[in-house]
C-alpha cells in the first residue's frame, strides 16, 4: 500500500520540527544536572576492643546531617557525591574523632574507625576526720577514694586527681583495694580548714594515655564530726580493763570504736568496733579470747563513725597496767 504523498510530507514536516526531549532528572546520567551519588557505610569501635560504639553521631561537616550509629556501632550514610567528604564521629565521653573519605562515582565505601575512650569514674567517696590530742591541736584531714576504669583498658589509664575548685590533689592507685585514694590535711585548703569544702561541688578527674580526660559527677561532703566521746580516765588496771566514756552531743546515728594502744612504740595491741551508740562502757575480753594486757603502760581512745563513714577521736587516755 503507498502512503499518500501529502501524509508522507507531513510527517516529515513534523519530525523536524521535534528537538531532544528535555533532560534535567539528577538521576539521568544523560542530564547536565546529573550528579553521581554514592553511599559510606562502617563501624565505630572502642579502641583495643572490638566492642561497638552504640549511639554516637556520625556527622557530616559540610551539610550538618548526622546519623546514629546502631547497638553494634554500625552506620550508614546514603545520596553522597562523589568526591571527598568530611565526618566527626561524637559521643559523650569520647574525644571527636574527624575523619575524611572519597567517594567513587556512584559507589560505596566502607570505614571501621577505632574510638579513645575516656576514663569512667563508677566509683566515689571523701570522708572527714578529726582527731583530738592530749598535747597538740587537733588534726582535721579528709580522705577521698574512688574506682576508675578505662574501656580501652586498665592499662591505657594514666592518671586520677582529686579536684576542687582550682586545686587538684593526685590519687594513689591500690592494688588490694583496686581503687584510688588521696588524704589531704586541712594546712592544704585556703582558710587552712575542711569546712572550706562544705558545699563547694567535688568531682574526681582522670586521664588517658591518648590525653582524653573525664570529669565525673560532683559530690559533697556530708558532715564534719566536731564532737567526740570522752574517756573517763582510770590511772591503774589489771590487765582486763573496763573502759568507760561519756557519749557525744550530736544528734546522728554513730557506732563506736574503741583502741588500745602501748605507750612508746604507739603500736595497736587491742581493737573492738561496732559499738552500737547506747553503750558506754566496754569490759575487755576475760573469756580468753585474747590474751590480758602484760605489765606495761598503754593509752585508749574512743571514735565515732557516723553512717556515712566520718569519725571523729577522743583524746588519748592513759593507763598502766599492774
Amino acid at each position: 500500500m503507498k502512503i499518500p504523498s501529502i501524509l508522507l510530507l507531513l510527517m516529515l514536516s513534523l519530525s523536524g520540527c521535534v528537538g531532544d526531549a528535555p533532560r534535567d532528572n539528577p538521576l539521568d546520567p544523560g542530564s547536565d544536572r546529573f550528579v553521581p551519588v554514592g553511599s559510606l557505610s562502617g563501624r565505630l569501635i572502642i579502641k583495643n576492643t572490638g566492642t561497638g560504639v552504640a549511639g554516637a553521631d556520625i556527622v557530616h561537616r559540610t551539610s550538618g546531617a548526622s546519623v546514629l550509629s546502631d547497638s553494634g556501632g554500625y552506620f550508614a550514610v546514603s545520596g553522597l557525591s562523589s568526591g571527598s567528604h568530611s565526618f566527626i564521629a561524637a559521643k559523650e565521653n569520647f574525644p571527636n574523632d574527624t575523619f575524611a573519605v572519597v567517594i567513587p562515582s556512584g559507589g560505596s565505601v566502607q570505614v571501621t574507625r577505632e574510638l579513645n575512650s575516656a576514663p569512667v569514674v563508677t566509683s566515689r567517696e571523701i570522708l572527714t576526720h578529726k582527731i583530738d590530742y592530749v598535747e597538740y591541736f587537733p588534726r582535721y584531714y579528709i580522705t577521698v577514694s574512688a574506682t576508675v576504669t578505662d574501656p580501652n583498658g586498665i592499662t591505657d589509664l594514666n592518671a586520677v586527681w582529686f579536684a576542687v575548685a582550682d586545686y587538684r590533689f593526685p590519687m594513689e592507685y591500690s592494688p588490694t583495694a583496686k581503687n584510688f585514694s588521696v588524704t589531704v590535711e586541712k594546712d592544704s585548703f585556703p582558710t587552712n580548714s575542711i569546712e572550706w569544702l562544705i558545699g563547694k561541688p567535688l568531682s574526681i578527674v582522670s586521664m588517658d594515655a591518648g590525653g582524653a580526660v573525664n570529669v565525673g559527677e560532683p559530690f559533697t561532703v556530708t558532715r564534719i564530726i566536731e564532737n567526740a566521746a570522752t574517756p573517763i580516765t582510770q590511772d591503774t588496771t589489771t590487765g582486763t580493763p573496763l573502759f568507760k566514756w561519756k557519749p557525744p552531743a550530736v544528734s546522728f546515728n554513730y557506732t563506736s570504736i574503741i583502741t588500745v594502744y602501748r605507750r612508746g612504740t604507739e603500736t595497736t595491741v587491742w581493737k573492738y568496733s561496732g559499738l552500737i551508740s547506747f553503750f558506754e562502757e566496754l569490759q575487755y575480753p576475760t573469756d580468753g579470747s585474747v590474751a590480758p594486757l602484760s605489765a606495761g603502760n598503754y593509752f585508749w581512745t574512743i571514735s565515732i563513725v557516723d553512717d556515712f563513714g566520718n569519725t571523729s577521736r577522743s583524746q588519748e587516755s592513759y593507763f598502766t597496767v599492774k
